[in-house]
């Protein structure tokens, strides 16, 4: 049963032992901050150590009952005893013959051990090494206060009364608020007395968090947000206009990269604050008529705070006016509507700096990408080998120092930051209970589980990965893209791939009939190459989205339907996944002219591999013997070798751009 509920049912019981105010803002405050720090898990009875660092020592008592109540509600009082709630201020006496130490030692050894200090400095190291997360709270808020004050009082208070005591220590809200009591009066007095020591102290609190250099992986949107924090600081210093910021960006990427991390990290790196927001909690408010309010107050209250970062996660849930239909096109549409006049601003925006995440950027109404909008894009990609030892590295806060992770990263090859941490945070639950320091084999024990791959497996993904391989080198200069790696993997995830090639596109080269033909050509090379040297070719080739024969059917299907590169050259579609895909599943003669060209680039990288089987043979026999295979030693073993693309590509005509994974 959830707080907001229990509140309700005490209410409508007519019982008068409601919990204190300042209880339930506790409550709210720790639920809110564990979830933004994707330590939910906590929530839910499952182990941790967590400690929190509070906003006023005097808060101490009422955050440590409210976390009490939290962990006993998880799983009732049958399990009372399997959980601890400490306040860490400085060590005590010892009364009894242990040592602080020994202390410790049992304070860990609890299943679920929420630890609270009133700074950061006086967590004891152990603690802080053994922690799943270090959790700042804030300071309350105005939905805080908001949803305590309906539960302990039945008077109305203004929103701008509520505001004016927004940051006050608990100790105080707590004589403020008391059931059947008007607070007005008091509320009065203090937004005459209200100064800036709350801004303040939320400028400290982002301060202590990790900034865009503390973090790996990001790519594109760590330079990107470097930039904008120094764009920022003349802004603010009046040396560049508002104009010339920019106000808006999509950050996109898998699942668990990282989007929502990276915008908090691009606020401490900005020092500014961050106010976070979703359609969903919108929703939460009530009927359209509230969404409306609570978005338009969420800009307002960013536009107070300016400058700021204003974080909205996962955009597509707004949808497209372009695909909406039936019964809830009308209220979808004038969410969106109204949702992109926030964005523009009748009062404007100045100093309010837009990031939107998605998982899924192409269900993203258009409007909503334009320039001066969200119009700039960045993809946060899943992170590479080094990235990953960064990532871990990062999670691991200094222990293991002197091991090499290497190892470790490159078996967590795919994996994104999110599994990574939990990676981490496994090794750390394990050597806890263990009652020892962190090993390497703890990380180890952490992977996903993986499947070694038989001699049979692992020597049909070299020679699928050598034939994507191979085509790409000689197809280079006609496909406009440049091998990067190629590498295969012994032990797999039970539904992972067994290899992975890696070609960079570029930008800036032709974009004709011949160069769709040509990457065709390469995605399908590898079922290809299997069907050359063992006469058919297994399951990898397809079976969800991203996979190459996907990939290959999108490529010729937006050729005949979008691009004006088949039979004909009326427009019928846009060259979203979605909407090709839909053309191709109703209409078989579009079917059968795809059917065709997969078919002759079937052939044709068949043939490719068949006359240059010297150089195919050495790329496989590479990649039995080492896993892996870079450009430079693909281009020694392949005899006609991409020197044209070379002196392209170095005389500074081309730019690198997006990847693709065959």
């Amino acid at each position: 049963m959830n707080n907001s509920f229990r509140l309700r049912r005490m209410r409508m019981m007519g019982d008068r032992r409601a919990p204190e105010f300042a209880k339930i803002v506790a409550r709210c405050l720790i639920v809110r901050a564990l979830r933004r720090a994707s330590l939910r898990y906590a929530l839910y009875g499952q182990p941790c150590v967590i400690a929190f660092v509070l906003p006023f020592a005097s808060d101490a008592d009422i955050f440590v009952e409210a976390a009490q109540d939290i962990l006993r509600g998880q799983a009732g009082d049958r399990y009372a005893s399997d959980y601890r709630v400490v306040y860490w201020n400085k060590p005590k006496p010892v009364r009894k013959p242990s040592s602080p130490d020994t202390n410790l030692r049992e304070m860990l050894a609890e299943n679920r051990l929420f630890v609270f200090v009133s700074e950061l400095e006086s967590l004891p190291p152990s603690i802080r090494s053994a922690s799943d997360g270090i959790v700042d709270l804030a300071t309350p808020d105005i939905d805080v206060l908001k949803i305590a004050i309906r539960a302990i009082t039945k008077h109305f208070v203004p929103d701008d009364a509520i505001s004016s005591v927004a940051g006050e220590p608990l100790s105080i809200l707590n004589q403020i608020f008391k059931p059947n009591r008007d607070p007005a009066p008091i509320v009065r007095r203090l937004r005459r007395a209200k100064d800036a020591g709350a801004d303040q102290r939320s400028i400290r609190s982002i301060a202590e968090q990790p900034t865009l250099d503390d973090l790996h992986g990001l790519g594109e949107a760590a330079i990107w947000g470097r930039e904008l924090a120094k764009d920022l600081n003349e802004f603010r210093n009046g040396l560049l206009p508002w104009a010339d910021v920019d106000r808006g960006v999509l950050v996109s990427g898998p699942t668990g990269t990282g989007k929502t991390t990276f915008a908090q990290a691009l606020a401490r790196t900005c020092n500014v604050p961050i106010h976070i927001h979703s359609l969903a909690r919108w929703q939460a408010k009530g009927y359209l008529n509230d969404l409306l309010k609570a978005m338009r107050t969420a800009f307002d209250d960013a536009r107070k705070a300016a400058p700021c970062i204003l974080f909205i996660d996962e955009l597509d849930s707004f949808g497209d006016r372009e695909t909406l239909d039936g019964k809830n096109e009308q209220y979808c549409r004038e969410v969106i509507n109204a949702f992109l006049e926030a964005l523009d601003g009748v009062e404007g925006r100045e100093g309010v700096i837009v990031v939107g995440a998605s998982n899924l950027p192409g269900k993203i109404d258009k409007a909503i990408l334009r320039p001066g909008r969200l119009g700039k894009h960045i993809r946060i990609p899943l992170p590479d080998t080094e990235a990953r030892i960064g990532i871990l590295r990062h999670h691991l806060r200094g222990e293991l120092a002197s091991e090499d992770v290497k190892d470790i990263a490159i078996r967590l090859a795919g994996a994104s930051g999110a599994v990574i941490e939990q990676v981490v945070r496994d090794a750390r639950r394990k050597a806890r209970y263990e009652r020892r320091s962190m090993r390497l084999a703890d990380l180890k024990h952490g992977l996903p589980h993986q499947v070694v791959q038989s001699d049979q497996a692992f020597h049909r993904a070299c020679v699928h990965e050598a034939g994507h391989t191979v085509v790409g080198s000689l197809l280079a200069t006609e496909s406009g893209s440049r091998l990067v790696e190629t590498r295969v993997f012994r032990e797999v995830l039970q539904d992972g791939s067994g290899g992975k090639t890696v070609f960079e596109q570029l930008l800036g080269l032709d974009r004709g009939r011949s160069a769709h033909l040509a990457k065709i050509t390469i995605l399908l090379a590898g079922i290809a190459a299997e069907d050359v040297i063992f006469g058919d070719h297994a399951e990898g080739g397809g079976g969800e989205d991203e996979s190459d024969l996907h990939q290959a059917t999108l490529i010729a299907a937006t050729m005949e339907i979008s691009l004006g590169l088949g039979e004909s050259l009326v427009y019928l579609s846009s060259r979203r996944p979605a909407d090709v895909l839909a053309r191709v599943r109703i209409d078989a003669s579009l079917r059968t002219r795809v059917s065709k060209i997969l078919d002759e680039c079937f052939k044709r990288a068949k043939n490719l591999i068949a006359e240059h089987s010297e150089s195919f043979d050495g790329v496989a026999r590479v990649l039995m013997e080492c896993d892996a295979i870079g450009a430079s030693e693909v281009e020694r073993l392949v005899s006609e070798k991409f020197s044209l693309l070379s002196e392209t590509s170095s005389n500074g005509s081309v730019t690198v751009g997006e990847s693709f994974n065959p």
